[in-house]
């Protein structure tokens, strides 16, 4: 999926339309999840050090490279600016096998953890397989599925939500007894080495819709880490 270019937008047009955003994520995930204080905390405890680690080389057939434009911590805002609404993280782990992939909300200035899991290699099908929890208080919420390429390089997420009962993903009711799932649709297009435009996309009847009003046109910022110049 492409992703629609920046508009021009009036000061006061992109700060209202910034603040609904984070307003709309915050009021939703606050309604479905409780979090423990600290585990923002946590997060952050995984470092830099294993995307640099001295004397791990990925070899010249290394099936990640065309997704490691991925790697590293994003700011995630509105394509028409204002301040972040989440931010993303992914981090090699051991020996560069596999991928650490989290993402957080900015509710009131602070980070809420929202979702973490891992990303890997399938030999067989030639993509990545991701399964994440989507609620870390009590792992009743999932998605799994797969990353892959197009063509032009950008990288596509498409998974399952699977929600226990009482959980609500969003555009959708409450989960019953039986459970529910819904599919979502994430691309990642990179502009550079700092910046990825990205859209958060949910199947519907009507066919794909975005996630959250706004979800559509999105803008991945790379965060300076520790020790970068």
């Amino acid at each position: 999926m492409s992703t629609t270019p920046s508009r021009t937008n009036s000061p006061n047009r992109t700060t209202v339309k910034s603040i609904l955003l984070g307003s709309l994520l915050a009021n939703f995930y606050l309604a479905v999840f409780t979090v423990a204080d600290g585990n923002a905390q946590q997060n952050h405890a995984f470092t830099a050090q294993n995307d640099t680690a001295a004397g791990v080389e990925a070899g010249p057939k290394n099936p990640y490279v065309p997704y490691e434009f991925l790697i590293g911590e994003w700011d995630v805002t509105s394509e028409d600016g204002g301040p972040a609404v989440a931010v993303q993280r992914v981090h090699w782990r051991s020996n560069r096998s596999y991928l650490w992939y989290a993402g957080s909300l900015i509710i009131d200035g602070r980070e809420v953890p929202h979702c973490e899991g891992v990303i890997m290699w399938n030999g067989v099908h030639k993509n990545l397989d991701m399964l994440l929890s989507m609620d870390l208080r009590s792992g009743l919420v999932q998605e799994h599925g797969t990353l892959s390429v197009e063509p032009d390089g950008t990288v596509v997420r498409n998974v399952t939500g699977v929600y226990s009962e009482g959980a609500q993903p969003l555009g959708l009711p409450v989960a019953g007894p039986s459970g529910l799932m819904a599919r979502f649709r994430q691309t990642f297009k990179a502009a550079g080495l700092n910046k990825i435009f990205t859209s958060v996309m949910r199947q519907s009847e009507q066919g794909w819709v975005p996630t959250f009003p706004g979800s559509d046109h999105l803008v991945m910022t790379r965060r300076p880490l520790p020790g970068d110049s």
